[in-house]
């Protein structure tokens, strides 16, 4: 038998410490736990919920974007609201915004965007949530400002990172729109159904929107067609009536208006007529139709020059989210 030299013995012995540590100690473990490798659990990771990817259809590109949560709504702030609002306003439409997407994400069993089967929310403020990428509003903002505005709006988002309004343990339809008027409306008006936390509520912090009171005039031939009436039927009306009978909402704005043999809800006026809400009177003026008008937008749920009002005096984001929402309250997207 031929004999190892010198030089290579201690490379033999390290070789067969290896197959032994290779080989046969796996063998002898699973031989003592009965032919079973037991692997440890490896501990759970807790779940960022500012990482929670949010699928946003974008109309102009016709695409689906995936964006982490607080990503995303940095860019609904700026989108939705003015950056020169008070950080406190800021911060109540950061919520807002965060709890509609949670409501509306398809992973939380919510009904995505109805514009496209793959996203969760939509981003043309007609069927979702205004968004536009912060980056893009920081080069329209302009160089002096558009740095500290940015830091605005995230740290907006940061200082409420994960809180979504509740109502009764779910997240709650956080709807919300520029201007009441001075008193908010109820989903039913709008939309035909009860919501507990959507009933009117007085919102006077609103005097310095440009939409606080506005004047607008329709020719009174454009008025019937856009209504479908005969314009002798708006003529004949007594003074200078341009309805024959207007019946109020629960917020005290137009909730149903008869010409004629039609009758309309204030919403579809509103629509018809291309009016900024549905809180007006009109009067005939010779051969046009005046609209005296308060507010912009449905009114339904938070205000938001009423936020930025009520923050300028003092009030913080969870008592301006108490009063647009009432007997809703606050908590992490993921509690106990």
């Amino acid at each position: 038998m031929p004999v190892l030299p010198a030089w290579r013995r201690p490379v033999a012995g390290w070789v067969l410490l290896a197959l032994v540590l290779t080989v046969l100690l796996p063998f002898l473990v699973v031989v003592t736990r009965g032919w079973r490798l037991e692997v440890p659990e490896a501990p759970p990771v807790p779940l960022d919920p500012g990482q929670l990817p949010v699928r946003v259809w974008v109309p102009g590109a016709d695409a689906v974007q995936v964006l982490p949560l607080e990503v995303y709504l940095t860019g609904v702030v700026a989108a939705e609201m003015p950056a020169s609002f008070h950080p406190e306003a800021l911060k109540a439409q950061a919520v807002a915004a965060r709890t509609y997407t949670v409501r509306h994400m398809q992973v939380f069993g919510g009904p995505g965007c109805p514009e496209h089967p793959d996203a969760d929310v939509c981003g043309d403020p007609q069927s979702g949530q205004a968004w536009r990428p912060l980056e893009a509003r920081r080069r329209e903002w302009g160089l002096f400002n558009g740095w500290r505005l940015t830091r605005k709006i995230q740290q907006a988002v940061a200082d409420t990172a994960g809180l979504i309004l509740v109502y009764q343990g779910a997240p709650i339809d956080a709807v919300y729109h520029s201007t009441s008027g001075g008193r908010t409306e109820a989903a039913a008006a709008v939309w035909g159904n009860e919501v507990p936390y959507l009933r009117p509520v007085d919102s006077p912090w609103e005097t310095s929107s440009p939409h606080w009171r506005t004047t607008w005039e329709i020719p009174l031939a454009e008025f019937a067609r856009r209504l479908e009436v005969d314009p002798k039927a708006v003529r004949d009306l007594p003074g200078d009536q341009c309805f024959a009978r207007i019946e109020p909402s629960p917020g005290g704005r137009v909730g149903r208006a008869v010409l004629g043999e039609k009758s309309y809800t204030g919403p579809q006026l509103r629509q018809r007529l291309d009016l900024p809400s549905t809180w007006w009177t009109c009067r005939r003026q010779g051969d046009q139709v005046v609209f005296e008008v308060r507010g912009w937008g449905h009114g339904v749920g938070m205000s938001q020059y009423g936020a930025d009002g009520m923050a300028r005096q003092g009030r913080t984001f969870q008592e301006i989210l108490q009063h647009y929402y009432p007997g809703t309250s606050l908590r992490p997207i993921f509690s106990e």
